[in-house]
């Protein structure tokens, strides 16, 4: 039930009279997008985040990379043009079937495949060098130890799997407030079923979960990255005011004297191999 109420939301996002133009093909912002990581694939990835999928897994060229949750795709599109062989998996055939539209525009030989991240079932064991998830997936999950499970066994023996997600540690801060220099604490840490306004379920992962479902299902932990805010990326969690008239134009929203929340670790990243 939770699931089809998740698949169902993201189906009606991505139809042509949805509510969020981003992830329907003709929105003006994601061709903004497909520009920069045509002109440069790395930039579909974090500043930071790129040069560990470098350090670990190489020259991409021919590699096999699968990405669960793909969303918007930019992550599939950045892979395949640095070379890879890529498989897409999302839980909504809508945003598939957007994505592909784009992939067959500038033909793009993207394999794509509607998939529950937390079971691949259609896709067989030891078949990747890679599995890649980005933000916004893991709050989806109901259950990292199947998820995982099944990312280590799609993973060839000594493949990798890498993520970057919001860091657990802003999960209780009310971080909607346009109050800079307020901090307000809306949950406890360990709330980790905690669902929207909307009522649909969300999962507030602790750092303890992702490291003992990753541990668990077999991996050995390489590194891990915490990521501040930098003026190359992360703009949808710290952008600047544009508007004149707001109490925080001005101020650079980037720098935490000016911005406590700056401070504070935005997301984190997890590279594990399979053992």
């Amino acid at each position: 039930m939770k699931k089809d109420i998740i698949k169902d939301l993201w189906n009606s996002m991505a139809i042509d009279n949805g509510t969020d133009g981003y992830y329907r093909p003709n929105d003006s912002g994601r061709q903004k997008d497909l520009d920069i990581i045509i002109n440069n694939p790395e930039k579909a990835f974090p500043i930071i985040v790129y040069p560990l999928i470098k350090k670990y897994i190489g020259d991409l060229n021919g590699k096999k990379i699968c990405v669960p949750s793909s969303g918007d795709n930019k992550a599939a599109y950045g892979f395949y043009l640095l070379g890879a062989k890529v498989t897409s998996c999302d839980i909504s055939e809508n945003q598939l079937k957007n994505a592909k539209v784009i992939a067959d525009k500038y033909s793009w030989d993207i394999e794509f495949i509607c998939q529950d991240s937390m079971k691949l079932e259609q896709i067989k064991d030891c078949e990747y060098d890679l599995v890649y998830t980005s933000n916004g997936v893991h709050v989806w999950i109901d259950d990292l130890h199947g998820m995982y499970k099944n990312i280590n066994r799609i993973l060839k023996p000594g493949g990798y799997s890498i993520f970057w997600d919001t860091h657990p540690m802003l999960r209780p801060f009310d971080t909607n407030s346009n109050k800079i220099d307020v901090i307000k604490i809306i949950k406890h840490y360990t709330d980790i079923n905690s669902p929207a306004d909307d009522g649909l379920p969300r999962y507030h992962w602790r750092t303890q979960d992702f490291i003992n479902a990753i541990i668990e299902s077999g991996f050995n932990i390489k590194h891990m990255e915490e990521i501040h805010p930098v003026d190359e990326d992360l703009d949808d969690y710290l952008p600047q005011e544009k508007n004149p008239e707001h109490e925080n134009y001005g101020i650079d929203m980037k720098d935490w004297r000016q911005n406590p929340w700056a401070a504070l670790p935005q997301c984190f990243c997890l590279c594990s191999q399979k053992q």
